[in-house]
């Protein structure tokens, strides 16, 4: 009988059908509070495509109905200054975002209603696993171990906003991002090149990063350059994106 009641809570599927039944169960989400964690593919589309239906249902049923929802997502595809931007707008919706440096599986859950697991069956064809209720316990163990090996993408981003820089280092982030050579940004400080540089260090070590483009992604998230707008890569987002030039290939 038990093993009866275990097939009843775990099948699988096509990814599509996967895909609506994941749709559905979000927006039929109970409006009490509940928790929704998204890894992978399922977070990353969530994040880089703001016009999908995942990403629509996330926002409308997840985060305006004060669900709690965790995105975790490979540290590469964070770090790509697109995906940074969108990250940094859904993470003041409420979302909470981590890095991961090692492989993450396509994971979603839906409270304690759902999860789907996408996978390869033995033919090489693409599937989904569903799990529901007292079958989801191993995937929500599995879920937090890489949700605590992660890193938080915005963790010093309210401590840097509040904070003021001082003059010498607002002129030096305005000259990073124009991409100006460092002897030239020096002369235009009046200052030598090993003043200015041990400057960048020090934003560098302000900022947390150990990389000019590094900086230079904290820098546009927290609003701390000059930036000028060039036109956004998604259509389903309105208006431009905010991008200094030291992000877009100009850096020195």
């Amino acid at each position: 009988m038990s093993n009866q009641r275990t097939a009843q809570l775990v099948t699988t599927c096509d990814p599509a059908t996967a895909c609506e039944i994941l749709h559905q169960t979000l927006a039929e989400l109970p409006r009490r509070r509940g928790s929704v964690q998204l890894t992978g593919h399922f977070a990353v589309e969530t994040i880089n495509r703001p016009a999908s239906n995942l990403s629509r249902i996330v926002r409308t049923e997840v985060l305006r109905h004060g669900h709690g929802l965790r995105l975790l997502l490979a540290r590469s595809t964070a770090l790509e200054p697109v995906t940074r931007a969108l990250m940094a707008r859904i993470a003041a919706e409420g979302a909470h975002i981590r890095a991961s440096s090692g492989p993450l599986p396509n994971l979603a859950f839906a409270d304690t209603e759902l999860a789907v697991v996408y996978s390869t069956a033995q033919g090489g064809q693409p599937q989904a696993l569903l799990a529901r209720r007292e079958a989801m316990n191993a995937l929500h163990q599995y879920q937090q171990e890489l949700w605590d090996h992660g890193t938080d993408t915005i963790q010093h981003c309210h401590t840097i906003r509040s904070a003021e820089l001082d003059p010498a280092q607002s002129q030096v982030l305005r000259l990073l991002g124009s991409g100006m050579k460092d002897d030239t940004a020096a002369r235009q400080m009046n200052v030598s090149v090993r003043t200015y540089r041990r400057h960048v260090a020090a934003i560098l070590k302000y900022l947390g990063v150990n990389t000019r483009f590094e900086a230079g992604l904290k820098a546009a998230e927290f609003g701390l350059l000059t930036e000028r707008r060039i036109p956004h890569q998604d259509a389903g987002v309105g208006g431009g994106r905010l991008m200094p030039s030291f992000l877009t290939g100009n850096a020195c």
